[in-house]
């Protein structure tokens, strides 16, 4: 960006909030730049009077010799409230003396300032664009589709990488069709941007390339209008709408047409979408998942993955480019870097992994978990054959009050009180619950407690809960053993072990909260050895067990010595 469109930017800002300023410093770009190109006529527009200013867009709009021109200053006449502060007319003077090439710049306000927007969500980074545009080079590109289309940065630099493709766009925010609008006219694009909301439209099959950076997480709240051609699926989905936004960029491609859509990863591994994702590998949909560095988004730091989406496919492609990117606070991506270890297959990125062995991972389409070392387990037995698993209650402090220990009828295990090998009863929180609602979640000698939500990966062994009736909270997942074959202290001491712990991580989902379901807890391999070995381990584990317990009991005897030796040496 052009230090001088910086420069009038940020004179401004000291005169109104950014967000207005980014915005009428667009609009009246986008005046001066059509007069420049004879659309309309000469006109003196005043950016602080709203009277003024609508009949000076009404005069425009009869004076106009586009009709896309004319579609972009009548949508401006509704909403002209969103263009009017005082002190606007300073940065219509300062950009009257811009070139064309600068106009064009203001319209690069959204990265200069990033997530210092409240709009940050609605933006595309430039460098996730280039990604797409150059993954796409060499196939067709007559007709390009951006769903969810914000204020049109990559339909943007499609226009200029693709001079005679047809451009169009659904995007439910106002102002951001608007802006859109006004930047595709001023490239002299063929386009059309809808303002609708994608879930009430039919897509139909008709684009080449289509890309869509939805707003992640977000939950349905009406039924998904059906798309004329059905190759996509949205019975599955019950609540969160992240693959409604990829089964409509999947319905709107051609045969030969390919759809990028960026998606959190905690949507490419989470149980309760193993549905949805059931359908994209087995009809083939899903020609390459590639891992982003987390950090390279203006408005979060979650983990997230760039799906292509293509027919036909028997195998995926599966790209970890989570090391592609620059250094600092503000994290880019190395677009080419990630283009070239992809085009040369490079093992180390790079694996294509069969639709089969996808099926047999539970459908995981985040593309690290295929680069980990396979973890051979001796004997394997899956865990639910040996043991059940169960969470914990779940209530809220406005059902039951937490109490102090002792104080009521049943302690609760948090995840906070998980910090030793062995549950400590001694110092937990208690509550005051109906004896029918807690029966079924009381834990039991030898039980394993293992975190099932939260940051860290925890886990503890119940060896005595000190005449106490003890509930695990409901972020907890509780194994407790049924089969002779396995013992209990046997089991625990596996899944600390470093085998153990490393199969956990594989089955932990989610991009920056991890979770362990229990379905993945359940069908997790463990090595179910002879019971001789089995005790001897326990045995060897006990031993120094109680060594350790010394070793912390002589350091904390000589920190209180050496904390009192001023006194026992002076003072005495």
């Amino acid at each position: 960006m052009s230090n001088k469109v910086e420069n009038i930017f940020y004179a401004n800002c000291g005169k109104n909030d950014i967000e207005s300023v980014y915005r009428f410093m667009k609009l009246q770009s986008y005046l001066i730049y059509i007069q420049r190109q004879r659309k309309i006529r000469d006109i003196q527009f005043d950016f602080e009077d709203y009277n003024v200013f609508r009949e000076r867009i009404k005069e425009a709009i009869e004076s106009c010799q586009s009709s896309s021109t004319k579609e972009v200053l009548e949508s401006i006449s509704m909403n002209i409230v969103d263009y009017i502060r005082d002190g606007a007319n300073d940065s219509y003077k300062q950009l009257l003396g811009c070139d064309d090439k600068e106009l064009l710049e203001v319209f690069k306000l959204d990265s200069l300032m990033g997530p210092n927007l409240l709009c940050s969500q609605t933006m595309t980074e430039d460098y996730i664009s280039e990604l797409v545009i150059k993954l796409h080079e060499g196939r067709s590109s007559k007709k390009i589709a951006d769903l969810c289309s914000g204020k049109g940065q990559f339909l943007a630099m499609a226009a200029n990488s693709y001079r005679d493709s047809e451009l169009f766009g659904v995007e439910m925010i106002l102002p951001n069709v608007i802006e859109s609008r006004m930047l595709l006219d001023m490239m002299s694009a063929k386009f059309s941007v809808l303002n609708e909301d994608l879930f009430s439209i039919s897509c139909a099959p008709d684009y080449d390339l289509v890309f869509s950076d939805f707003p992640w997480r977000i939950v349905t709240h009406k039924d998904i209008c059906e798309d004329k051609a059905n190759t996509f699926s949205f019975e599955n989905i019950k609540k969160n709408a992240d693959w409604a936004f990829a089964g409509k960029a999947i319905n709107s491609i051609n045969e030969n047409g390919r759809a990028y859509v960026l998606m959190p990863t905690g949507a490419l591994n989470s149980t309760l979408d193993e549905k949805i994702r059931k359908q994209a590998i087995d009809k083939g949909l899903l020609e390459m998942s590639i891992s982003l560095p987390a950090g390279t988004r203006f408005f979060t730091n979650i983990d997230y993955s760039l799906l292509v989406f293509s027919k036909g496919n028997e195998s995926v492609k599966m790209v970890d480019a989570t090391g592609f990117h620059t250094k600092g606070k503000k994290k880019k991506l190395k677009v080419d870097d990630i283009i070239q270890a992809i085009n040369n297959n490079s093992s180390e990125y790079v694996k294509i992994i069969d639709n089969s062995t996808i099926i047999e991972n539970s459908y995981k389409l985040n593309s690290q978990p295929y680069f980990m070392e396979k973890i051979i387990v001796p004997h394997a037995k899956q865990l639910q054959t040996v043991a059940e698993t169960f969470r914990g209650i779940q209530y809220s402090s406005k059902q039951y009050t937490d109490l102090g220990p002792g104080e009521g009828k049943y302690s609760v295990v948090k995840i906070s009180d998980i910090n030793d090998d062995f549950l400590d009863c001694s110092g937990l929180s208690t509550v005051d619950m109906p004896e029918d609602k807690v029966q079924k979640y009381l834990l039991k000698v030898n039980d394993i407690l293992i975190v099932s939500k939260g940051y860290v990966l925890k886990a503890t062994y119940v060896k005595d809960l000190g005449g106490k009736q003890v509930i695990p909270t409901g972020n907890l997942n509780v194994i407790r053993v049924n089969n002779s074959d396995v013992l209990p202290l046997y089991l625990y001491i596996f899944l600390m072990s470093s085998k153990g712990q490393a199969l956990l991580e594989q089955n932990l989902a989610g991009a920056l909260l991890k979770s362990l379901s229990k379905k993945a807890l359940d069908e997790m391999d463990i090595p179910a050895i002879d019971l001789d070995t089995q005790e001897v381990i326990e045995n060897r584990y006990l031993i120094l067990q109680d060594k350790m317990e010394k070793l912390k009991k002589d350091l904390k005897d000589l920190e209180e010595k050496q904390s009192s030796i001023f006194e026992s040496e002076v003072e005495s």
